[in-house]
């Protein structure tokens, strides 16, 4: 078995209000329908904050990257350019706040393996070979990126780190998800654009992982990763995509996500509660991707889930919005971070492209 015994997170600077975001939003559209149909989105968001690189998403335009004021659609070049400046400090910043939780540093931790995602920005040589320069690893370390798989793309991290970790009983497995979503705004007037613009912002999460013998030996509580369950909706393949355009990277985040997903939780569950071996009343914390108010509003009510059990989706939801690949990492810190009982399990769920479904189920050992 292997166990995640730290999960570290990390924003940038700039934290906007919706009311502000929404304001700089229906500025850069210029366009009295649009406008109001940003305003019925974004008052029914459930979202109080987000965060960005940029401090003109939301008129902070006082220092750094005035990406969109300096150009009315500046091109992808553009915004990797800010990508690249601004996303290996913020992936440093969780990898740092996860071991400052192990009262340890990189350099004392010795970090046997690196896994890195993103989806927002792509380049080679990549932030995994950045981090390794920054914090100088071994320069033999494994190192290894999952991209471009969305907002669940952290579980595919989670499945790598967990078959490490079981085949290497010494391995310390660093993953570090960054995504500055912010970059990719465009005052596009459909309903994907608006409602994409809406929910995303910018942060970073960073998980260690170890082999339970390895933490048992260093007297380390955690969650014990028991097994994951994915499943693919081909069905609902063009509701949630990404598409790289000469502009930015584009979000395709249909309206019917919520109903899909709705209509499909129930069986999920089941399935993944036999192949994981738990019964849906053993289930102790729930940790449900925040890929929108809908969302979770929709797996609230099919799986008859209270307002307690959904608390910690809706508290990242409010204060964070959608960061897509790190957002449910923020869920599993929340509940790190709160009241855990020795052998209660924590089951997640996540949404992306596709439309895939992963979940993973944890107990929480001291």
């Amino acid at each position: 078995m292997s166990k995640i015994i730290s999960i570290g997170t990390a924003v940038p600077q700039y934290n906007t209000s919706q009311d502000n975001i929404l304001g700089f939003m229906q500025e850069a559209y210029g366009d009295d329908n649009a406008s109001r149909k940003l305003n019925v989105l974004f008052h029914h968001s459930g979202i109080n904050t987000r965060f960005s690189v940029l401090p003109d998403f939301g008129k902070n335009e006082s220092a750094g990257n005035n990406l969109f004021h300096d150009q009315a659609k500046p091109g992808i070049e553009k915004r990797l350019d800010v990508f690249k400046e601004n996303a290996i400090s913020l992936a440093a910043s969780a990898i740092e706040n996860a071991l400052e939780k192990l009262n340890t540093t990189v350099k004392e931790f010795g970090i046997t393996h690196l896994i890195t995602v993103s989806c927002t920005g792509i380049y080679a040589p990549g932030i995994d070979c950045q981090i390794i320069e920054k914090f100088e690893l071994q320069a033999d370390i494994f190192h290894t990126s999952v991209n471009f798989m969305g907002c669940n793309a952290a579980f595919h991290a989670l499945k790598i780190g967990d078959m490490i970790a079981k085949t290497e009983e010494n391995a310390k497995v660093m993953i570090v998800c960054v995504e500055l979503c912010t970059l990719h705004f465009q005052p596009k007037n459909n309903h994907d654009n608006l409602l994409s613009n809406t929910i995303f912002g910018d942060g970073s999460a960073a998980v260690v992982i170890v082999s339970d013998s390895a933490a048992r030996l260093s007297h380390q509580k955690g969650m014990t990763i028991n097994g994951f369950y994915s499943l693919l909706l081909n069905k609902g393949k063009g509701l949630i995509c990404w598409d790289i355009t000469p502009v930015n990277f584009e979000m395709v985040l249909d309206a019917g996500v919520p109903d899909l997903i709705g209509a499909e939780v129930n069986a999920i569950l089941l399935n993944a509660g036999k192949k994981l071996n738990i019964s849906t009343s053993a289930i102790g914390k729930w940790a449900i991707h925040p890929g929108g108010k809908k969302i979770l509003d929709t797996v609230k009510k099919k799986l008859q889930l209270s307002d307690e059990e959904m608390k910690y989706s809706y508290n990242v939801l409010a204060d964070y919005g959608n960061m897509s690949s790190p957002t449910i990492l923020f869920v599993l810190n929340e509940i790190m971070n709160g009241e855990l009982r020795s052998g209660e399990t924590i089951f997640s769920i996540g949404f992306g492209p596709g439309l895939s479904i992963e979940s993973a189920l944890f107990t929480y050992d001291e």
